[in-house]
């Protein structure tokens, strides 16, 4: 199988370089892959796909669970974590799965990593001090920083495109929000204040906007829309989606011309498509399994991937962050 996607590595480059010196058409632009967390073969992996949906190759092909696929800024390599040796910790491997590697080493569970725009760093959350805060992981040195020491949750750290901030969600004031917080100076800023929860946050490519998951609705069956709001300071907040169903961990293309998101769709996760001004919504797979978080792979590298993961709820109740990652 990876022969066959090393193949479909050698076809993408070289439609590339064919487009770059022809008269850009349609036929010049090659689906983008991505990667997501998927129980496709009866455990959870990390698979690439394209944009088209092509058939899921599995990255990891590894009994334990592994989740959340993160890309290096250049494309070459995905983060992960993963509950090998009975922990969750996380790894590293290239892009076509090969020289899976354990970076940290901890009793606590390590998860939910993003790479620095940079390539020297790693942000993910964790309980090393009893409750979940941001961490900043050095990969030359392996020099593991707190960011945030909160008595509450923090979680799903995203680095802003600049590589100056990290965005996340918290439950500080008993209620999850939106906050940035500037990775030198330690300044935070909250930027929703909803009674309900939002959460999955990550920035636009530009880093003028961030699109997150809200709850908005006080009802038996609430549930997560897709919200765009200013990332400057939360202003203009404006509905992607408007469904019975959740919608969460959206992830924006390179080109900010589309968003993958998870989507609730006969009490499973699928991962769904649409331009990213919530138009032409079309999912990815079509296959029984679940699907979840999806990560587009950099334009450079000419592959795109999406990651997934997901466990069975009860939808309709109302559902923290942790249920549905962490479970």
């Amino acid at each position: 199988m990876r022969i066959l996607l090393l193949l479909r590595y050698g076809f993408i480059l070289t439609l590339i370089f064919l487009c770059n010196i022809v008269i850009d058409t349609a036929f010049c632009q090659p689906p983008v892959t991505i990667a997501f967390a998927s129980n496709i073969d009866g455990n959870w992996e990390i698979y690439l796909t394209d944009s088209d949906g092509k058939i899921p190759v599995n990255l990891t092909l590894n009994p334990a669970a592994d989740y959340y696929p993160t890309w290096s800024p250049d494309g070459t390599e995905i983060a992960f974590f993963s509950r090998r040796d009975d922990n969750h910790e996380l790894y590293v491997m290239r892009a076509d799965g090969t020289n899976q590697r354990r970076l940290t080493h901890h009793p606590a569970t390590d998860k939910a990593p993003s790479w620095a725009p940079n390539g020297k760093y790693l942000a993910f959350s964790s309980n090393r001090e009893g409750h979940y805060n941001i961490y900043i992981l050095e990969l030359n040195s392996g020099v593991i920083k707190n960011i945030t020491k909160n008595e509450f949750e923090d979680g799903i750290p995203i680095w802003s495109p600049d590589g100056t901030y990290l965005v996340f969600h918290s439950q500080r004031e008993l209620n999850w929000d939106i906050y940035t917080i500037d990775v030198t100076t330690r300044e935070e800023q909250r930027l929703t204040h909803q009674p309900l929860m939002d959460t999955y946050p990550t920035w636009s490519p530009d880093g003028r906007y961030i699109l997150y998951a809200s709850m908005r609705q006080d009802v038996d069956q609430a549930d997560f829309d897709l919200y765009l709001m200013d990332a400057e300071d939360g202003g203009n907040k404006k509905a992607l989606t408007d469904t019975p169903t959740d919608e969460a961990v959206p992830s924006w293309s390179p080109d900010g011309r589309m968003i993958a998101f998870q989507s609730e769709q006969d009490a499973r996760w699928v991962i769904h498509l649409m331009n990213a001004d919530g138009s032409e919504r079309r999912e990815l797979i079509d296959n029984d399994a679940w699907a979840a978080q999806p990560k587009w792979q950099v334009r450079p590298a000419g592959l795109s991937i999406e990651p997934s993961f997901s466990q069975y709820q009860q939808w309709g109740k109302l559902k923290t962050p942790y249920e549905v990652i962490n479970n």
